[in-house]
């Protein structure tokens, strides 16, 4: 692969061949074009507080998310992925994950034992654990638990997406509490979000 195209630990491989703008040649351009078509998504989806019309939270709702930020830029914006990647669950499992989780998110609001904070953590977790896209997961998965605490009136998480996008102390740091997550220590990740919360 080229090496402008280099992968960074715990990222999923880049594929320049799905770039609906063909003009993009480096990282550099490539975060610029995803980071204004992110910035439409963040516009209508907080701006103000979203309503359940707006983000349902279900399972052709969580696919629109993903092709509303990353729609300008990629082909497969919001397509769920049908192979195999170097993270995530088995593509074919993907659609039952997912219900699964549109499932989880339903007890979850019936259930007063389980703050919105820890809600947003473990969607978060579930989200990314997933990965049920080719690309963009992360973001993803942090945008779509931004929504959900600014649907439950919670401040939101301002995470330094430049940062945890490329080699950083941060990036190592969240990488390191997802998977503790995945050992089902949701306490690093809980004090990641909450560090960044409303800052």
């Amino acid at each position: 692969m080229n090496q402008l195209w280099e992968t960074i630990e715990g990222e999923t491989p880049i594929d320049p061949s799905h770039l609906k703008d063909r003009t993009i040649r480096t990282r550099v351009e490539l975060n610029r074009a995803e980071a204004e078509n992110i910035r439409k998504a963040v516009v209508k989806y907080l701006a103000g507080k979203p309503n359940r019309r707006l983000a349902p939270f279900d399972f052709s709702w969580f696919c629109h998310l993903h092709a509303d930020m990353f729609c300008d830029v990629w082909k497969w914006a919001g397509v769920l992925r049908t192979e195999d990647l170097n993270l995530g669950v088995p593509w074919a499992q993907v659609p039952s994950q997912l219900m699964a989780l549109v499932e989880d998110l339903a007890y979850w609001e019936t259930s007063t034992e389980t703050p919105e904070i820890e809600q947003a953590v473990r969607l978060h977790h579930r989200a990314v654990t997933i990965h049920p896209f080719h690309n963009g997961n992360g973001r993803w998965a942090r945008m779509l638990s931004n929504i959900w605490l600014a649907t439950h009136d919670r401040p939101l998480v301002k995470w330094p997406e430049a940062t945890i996008g490329g080699t950083s102390p941060v990036r190592d740091e969240y990488l390191k509490a997802l998977h503790k997550a995945d050992e089902n220590d949701y306490g690093p990740l809980i004090e990641l979000h909450q560090r960044f919360l409303g800052t």
